[in-house]
């Protein structure tokens, strides 16, 4: 009787034994080539969500400057950018306003630049300029298309406006904010000046000045905080947008002296080996930002666009370049209007992976993210319906001009240039929407594929620059010596990108299309200078007192105005 009995149990024994050996063998699945467990593959609840959204902006980035344009040099200091360039499609047809604040104030409004601000103004933290307090936001737009389910995050510079607390960050959609408020800064201090040129680190977190905080080289600082919020993201929670816009490669020409290495004809004051050195430490802080997203398991269902908000700063010694095109920032011209960019991402090689590896000369402009960010937010992936932004209940700005271009980019075998649009109007300079410096008044240019009308003398920058620039015997002034196109010029930029000849007088009836079309684009400037009625503002010295040597808005809407807001 017992053996029977003990059959079965020498049977259980060898069961569990055999259970515990197969449980010690490792899953080859889950083991990578260098023997380490790989990460575990999310499920499809977790990426058939909306995507992580993460846009990257490069501060005065030149067209040569970027690493997939063909500069071996800058290739070499931006080996990890490059390569992800080539994981997604870039967008060789990307255009942006023709310096910082417009293009900034464009993309997050959802505005041509023509209609939401021209000027950099609001270099002075006082001043009402950036992106109108009335208009709906990229981030406000994204939380209403996916019924509050993305966090929202501003790190680097903003430059949208600083007046008052209801121009900062976090009151117009972000969650949250780390960055400085102006136009530039000292790399390492994070110093710059306000009133009366008096100094202000200006550095802010949240609803306060980042006490302490500053000393660290930019790139390092803004890269960590980056680090740091996507560290602390659950991707199960919810889908993240994350506005990263760097100051690099923005001057001054700073950067950690171990960063530099000499080159051969440099400038007398090094411009291109020090923007070579800030290229370098961006590609390090993209490559950072990027692991961490891989990391946490969000690169995996992410859309990351990286582009410069315009072309690079040509003049003097600040080192950029745009090689071939004609220009550079504060010009109409390709060099200042043609805004070097990518979009990759794991989204993409999923969605589209026919996108990988190409280039896209689909014509598009940096205002058209905020329409097609806000499907994306929207829709998820399904691209046959999509969200379109809420339209702002205000007749006194103007409606939004963003077009969504998903479809059209993502759509296989797509040639057309103008699935999307046809024209862009890049700028309309007025005394009232005054152009910055060397440009000014009369400075125009619309597109209207494949012409280009430009009027204005450019603030003479209208230059080509060859391979090796800035260097030892080039320097260009500021204004420059170039006429621009006092008189009106049109160019085919279809057969002619590099701008050298103008057709106008071979077709003079384009021209006068073109022209009139210009002038009509015209009479609907709009220049932002709405306050929200913070009109009593501190002066430099309370106010540099007050907040420590901090910068911080200094104007706060009167009390009449208070009390008559809570008698409505």
């Amino acid at each position: 009787m017992w053996v029977p009995q003990v059959l079965k149990i020498f049977s259980l024994v060898l069961v569990l034994v055999f259970a515990e050996v197969v449980s010690c063998v490792p899953n080859l699945n889950e083991v990578r080539n260098d023997g380490e467990p790989k990460t575990t593959k999310k499920t499809s609840s977790t990426n058939d969500g909306p995507p992580h959204i993460i846009l990257m902006l490069a501060d005065d980035m030149g067209w040569y400057n970027a690493p997939w344009n063909g500069n071996a040099e800058i290739q070499e200091r931006m080996p990890f950018i490059h390569s992800l360039s080539q994981t997604g499609v870039i967008l060789d047809r990307h255009y942006s306003y023709k310096y910082c604040s417009p293009a900034r104030s464009s993309l997050l409004s959802g505005r041509f630049p023509l209609h939401v601000t021209q000027n950099n103004k609001n270099n002075l933290i006082t001043n009402p300029g950036g992106a109108d307090l009335r208009m709906t936001l990229l981030p406000q737009q994204i939380k209403h298309a996916s019924n509050s389910s993305y966090k929202t995050a501003c790190i680097g510079k903003w430059h949208v406006g600083g007046r008052s607390t209801a121009n900062l960050p976090t009151s117009r959609g972000f969650d949250h904010h780390f960055g400085f408020l102006k136009g530039g800064q000292d790399h390492f201090t994070q110093i710059n000046t306000d009133t009366h040129n008096m100094p202000f680190v200006d550095l802010w977190s949240q609803q306060a000045p980042a006490f302490g905080r500053n000393g660290t080289y930019s790139t390092y600082l803004y890269a960590m905080d980056a680090v740091n919020l996507i560290q602390q993201h659950s991707p199960k929670t919810k889908p993240l947008f994350l506005y990263l816009a760097w100051q690099a490669m923005h001057g001054p020409l700073e950067a950690p002296p171990e960063y530099e290495t000499p080159v051969d004809n440099d400038s007398p004051h090094r411009a291109r080996s020090r923007m070579n050195a800030m290229a370098a430490i961006l590609d390090e802080g993209v490559q950072n930002v990027t692991r961490a997203l891989r990391e946490s398991g969000l690169y995996e269902n992410a859309i990351l666009i990286f582009s410069s908000d315009n072309g690079g700063w040509i003049q003097a010694e600040y080192g950029g370049n745009n090689y071939p095109l004609r220009g550079g920032k504060v010009t109409d011209f390709e060099g200042g209007v043609r805004a070097a960019a990518f979009v990759t991402g794991g989204y993409v090689e999923r969605h589209a992976p026919h996108l990988v590896g190409t280039r896209s000369n689909l014509l598009v402009h940096l205002v058209d993210w905020y329409a097609t960010l806000v499907g994306l937010a929207g829709s998820g992936q399904n691209n046959e319906t999509r969200t379109r932004p809420i339209e702002d209940e205000n007749d006194d700005v103007p409606p939004v001009d963003s077009r969504d271009f998903w479809h059209a980019l993502i759509t296989p075998n797509n040639t057309n240039v103008t699935a999307v649009r046809h024209e862009i109007p890049l700028s309309y300079c007025t005394p009232e929407a005054e152009c910055d410096f060397p440009g000014g008044t009369g400075d125009h240019a619309l597109i209207d594929w494949p012409w280009k009308v430009v009027n204005g003398t450019q603030g003479g920058l209208g230059v080509w620059q060859g391979t090796q620039f800035p260097n030892a015997t080039k320097r260009i002034p500021m204004p420059g010596p170039d006429a621009g196109c006092p008189n009106g010029c049109l160019f085919d930029i279809e057969k002619d990108p590099t701008e050298h000849v103008n057709v106008k007088d071979q077709y003079p009836i384009v021209f006068r299309r073109l022209w009139d079309r210009l002038l009509e684009v015209g009479q609907g400037v709009y220049q932002t200078n709405y306050d929200g009625g913070a009109k009593t503002c501190l002066p430099v010295s309370t106010a540099y007192k007050r907040d420590k040597g901090y910068l911080a808005p200094r104007c706060t809407v009167d009390d009449d105005a208070e009390m008559a807001a809570e008698a409505q």
